[in-house]
């Protein structure tokens, strides 16, 4: 196996000093000619140079390590996306991203933050004020960007959903969530975004609704119509597609009688029938949007200013509605 190369490698190629190498790769603040910068950044792509991150993490008297918590079930299945956006842009300033899961037996993210120590701890749900309070003593830095974003986007795409039901001419609409272990946070976060989306917007407060089974589906469409409500937000896709299906098993036709809409854009949605009308959330323009805010939390200068919240969202419009 061929030896790796190192820095004095690096340097010996560029015809510059390691300290030179050093300033360039770290983007530190010192004054380097832009020709020797770039001279400096091919030598290395030459040599496919690779910093070593436990010797720097060792002079700096810190970790190169982030440490992204995804105990929120909102991160789960698509949440590989963000990561692979946060990764890179991590990986471009020499620091690694390591995550903490949510799982039946698992040791708390302030357990894992203590072991590891890393350089930054980013939640994706609220911390409590015990766990906030233990890291702040450990001199862990936590930044609540994801946390915030969350919200933001969730807040948005109820906005998104109920403005068109609206231009659909519905305004008794009704919330429809599925029951479920590890969903609740989740759950909660979406119908609190759609009720202060309905009262921004003039909407009566919609009704509340939850699945569990085929049978309750049914009952609660049932309920849904006796109400008087027109349309439905549903918690998300496969609730929307379960909602359908209750409607055509209690003799409701979809969108005629009761216009329903998801959110997440799963695949089975676009060939249901009727097809499915729901927000696509781009994930990885979602990382793209946090990953300013991390760099900037970590004293990086010169952060490529995130995209707009709003190209994070897309109202994908189908015959549901």
């Amino acid at each position: 196996m061929p030896k790796a190369a190192t820095s004095a490698d690096v340097a010996k190629l560029a015809g510059v000093s390691r300290a030179t190498v050093s300033f360039v790769l770290n983007n530190a603040p010192q004054s380097i000619a832009p020709k020797t910068r770039e001279n400096v950044l091919r030598s290395a792509k030459l040599l496919n140079y690779r910093p070593n991150l436990s010797a720097k993490a060792l002079a700096e008297g810190t970790s190169r390590v982030v440490l992204f918590d995804l105990s929120a079930p909102s991160w789960h299945g698509q949440a590989v996306h963000v990561l692979a956006e946060l990764t890179t842009a991590l990986a471009e300033h020499g620091l690694v991203a390591a995550v903490h899961l949510d799982a039946p037996v698992r040791e708390s993210l302030v357990v894992t933050a203590l072991r590891i120590r890393p350089r930054l701890v980013l939640p994706s749900r609220a911390l409590s004020p015990q766990e906030r309070a233990e890291l702040d003593d450990a001199g862990i830095v936590v930044v609540e960007a994801p946390v915030t974003e969350i919200a933001d986007v969730e807040g948005l795409a109820a906005q998104i959903r109920l403005e068109h039901l609206r231009r659909r001419g519905h305004s008794r609409i009704a919330i429809a969530e599925r029951e479920g272990a590890g969903l609740a946070s989740v759950v909660g976060t979406r119908r609190h975004a759609v009720l202060a989306a309905a009262a921004e917007l003039g909407i009566p407060e919609p009704m509340v609704v939850a699945f569990h089974d085929g049978a309750s589906a049914v009952s609660q469409v049932q309920r849904i119509m006796a109400a008087g409500c027109s349309a439905v937000c549903a918690f998300n896709d496969d609730t929307a597609l379960a909602t359908i299906r209750a409607a055509a098993d209690a003799g409701v036709r979809c969108p005629q009688d009761l216009a329903v809409i998801g959110a997440d854009d799963i695949f089975p949605g676009s060939v249901s029938f009727p097809p499915l009308t729901t927000v696509k959330v781009d994930f990885e323009r979602l990382g793209k949007l946090l990953a300013p805010t991390v760099l900037a939390a970590l004293g990086v200068a010169n952060v490529t200013p995130p995209p707009e919240l709003d190209d994070v969202l897309t109202l994908v419009v189908r015959e549901s509605t």
